[in-house]
C-alpha cells in the first residue's frame, strides 16, 4: 500500500460525481492548512461521551447497557473542554468523512498534542461513511484543555486494492454513518455467542 500525499488526497476530494466510486468526502474544510505534506486534518467535534464511575465493577463483556457506564455532554464551536489525567472519552469529528473502497485511513494524534499527553488512534475501513468516533485518553498527569472546532487530528490514507465489500454494506459492520459519538458496540461480536456456549 502507498501513502497518498497531500496533493492527491485534494484531487481525490476534487473529483466529480462521475466518479463516485473513487471520489473521497471530506466536509467542511475550514481552511487549506488542514492539508498536510501526507495527511489532513480533522476537527473537534461537540457532542461528547465521558466515561463515569459506576457501582458495577466491570465494563465490557457485559449484560448491563454500555450508557450506564457514560454522560453524554455538549459544547459549542470554539468552546473549551476540558480532558482529565486517566480520563476516557469518545467524541464525533466534526468533518463528515466518506472513504472509498480503494482506500485504507490511519488517524493518529497531532504531534502538538500527542505531547501534551493527548493520544487517539484508530483504522478506518475501506468505504465508510459518516463522523468519526475519537476515543480521547490523557496520558499525561495534567488535565488538557481542547476547544471544539480546533485540528486534533491527522488523518493519512492509504490507495489498495478495492474491497469487495465496502464497510457500510457489510452486514457484520457495528459503526455505520454515525453522526455522534457511537458507544462500543462489542456485545454485538458474532464470536462471543459461539464463546458462550462453551460454558453452557
Amino acid at each position: 500500500m502507498s501513502i497518498l500525499t497531500s496533493q492527491m488526497i485534494k484531487e481525490r476530494l476534487d473529483l466529480d460525481d462521475d466518479s463516485l466510486d473513487r471520489k473521497l468526502i471530506i466536509s467542511p474544510i475550514l481552511e487549506n492548512t488542514q492539508l498536510n505534506g501526507a495527511s489532513i486534518d480533522l476537527r473537534l467535534g461537540t457532542e461528547f461521551k465521558v466515561s463515569i464511575p459506576t457501582r458495577s465493577p466491570l465494563i465490557g463483556i457485559v449484560d448491563e447497557p454500555m450508557e450506564q457506564f457514560f454522560q453524554s455532554t455538549f459544547r459549542s464551536f470554539g468552546e473549551n473542554f476540558i480532558l482529565h489525567p486517566n480520563q476516557l472519552v469518545l467524541v464525533n469529528t466534526f468533518e463528515y468523512i466518506k472513504i472509498p473502497n480503494d482506500l485504507v485511513g490511519m488517524i493518529s494524534t497531532r504531534s502538538s498534542l500527542n505531547r501534551l499527553g493527548l493520544n487517539v488512534t484508530s483504522i478506518i475501513h475501506p468505504g465508510y461513511a459518516g463522523t468519526l468516533t475519537l476515543q480521547l485518553e490523557n496520558n499525561g498527569v495534567n488535565a488538557i484543555n481542547l476547544t471544539c472546532g480546533m485540528r486534533l487530528i491527522q488523518l493519512v490514507l492509504f490507495a489498495s486494492e478495492p474491497v469487495p465489500q465496502s464497510y457500510i454494506s457489510n452486514s457484520v459492520s457495528k459503526y455505520i454513518s454515525n453522526t455522534s459519538p457511537i458507544l462500543s458496540q462489542i456485545n454485538r461480536d458474532s464470536d462471543l455467542k459461539i464463546l458462550k456456549k462453551f460454558n453452557q
